[in-house]
């Protein structure tokens, strides 16, 4: 199976028709590309996860969470990552809500859905790829988007990180250093090779010196989308005008 994954070709080996299925919409149509990787889980992997995860999920998902694991660090390799978050698209540009599980990632992305319409749609519900390219940070969407199956196969310009979490009031303010970095190993796929860990934290530094990173508290009502969204084009506009 041949996918188009970040701006990446890639060939996946399987042993289960479930990766074909929900790799569909990611499928590279024309044979002339060559991939640029390749990637294959063992029946001894597959097997290993099954028992890791105490036999919860099938083989198939097993088979799957491998995969995506593999592919996740190949990205690497190509100034990619994998983020445990939400993404959203409005006018074509991406914004990303990452927080521990159960916290409302994909609560919050729906506010979005129902604030700006048919200008918004879910890029990815769960694990999208960020990746470093064209001389700024981009959001990719990826077959793999959680329980929901929400979001695309599209590639927008990144805009902004929140660092999501619930509170009584909505309110969005920059986030300090200690408290992004903090939140992002959280929520991002440390590697085993030491070489694979620098490439890592190289390209969390980079994206906190070039994308906005934003601690957002919210409530479980639509305004938050729109106080996130209007504070993070205010403190754009401030930054360009020098503010």
């Amino acid at each position: 199976m041949k996918l188009s994954i970040a701006g990446l070709v890639l060939s996946v080996e399987h042993q289960y028709q479930l990766s074909t299925w929900f790799c569909s919409d990611h499928e590279a149509v024309y044979d002339k590309y060559k991939p640029q990787f390749t990637v294959r889980a063992s029946h001894a992997e597959v097997l290993a996860e099954y028992r890791r995860l105490n036999g919860e999920f099938s083989m198939a998902e097993c088979e799957s969470n491998c995969l995506y694991r593999k592919v996740c660090f190949k990205m690497l390799d190509f100034d990619a990552f994998l983020l445990h978050a939400a993404a959203v698209a409005v006018d074509g540009e991406g914004y990303v809500f990452t927080a521990p599980g159960g916290t409302g990632k994909s609560t919050h992305a729906s506010y979005w859905l129902r604030e700006f319409g048919e200008r918004a749609y879910i890029l990815n519900g769960d694990k999208p790829i960020i990746r470093h390219m064209n001389s700024g940070f981009y959001v990719c969407g990826t077959p793999w988007r959680g329980k929901e199956g929400l979001g695309n196969a599209e590639i927008v310009p990144l805009k902004a990180v929140c660092l999501l979490e619930r509170g009584k009031e909505n309110e969005i303010t920059l986030a300090d250093i200690d408290t992004a970095i903090d939140n992002f190993f959280r929520q991002v796929l440390i590697p085993n090779k030491e070489d694979q860990i620098e490439k890592q934290l190289d390209l969390l530094d980079r994206l906190m010196a070039e994308v906005p990173v934003y601690r957002l508290k919210c409530n479980m009502s639509d305004e938050a989308a729109l106080v996130a969204y209007d504070g993070i084009k205010t403190h754009k506009m401030s930054v360009q005008k020098g503010w």
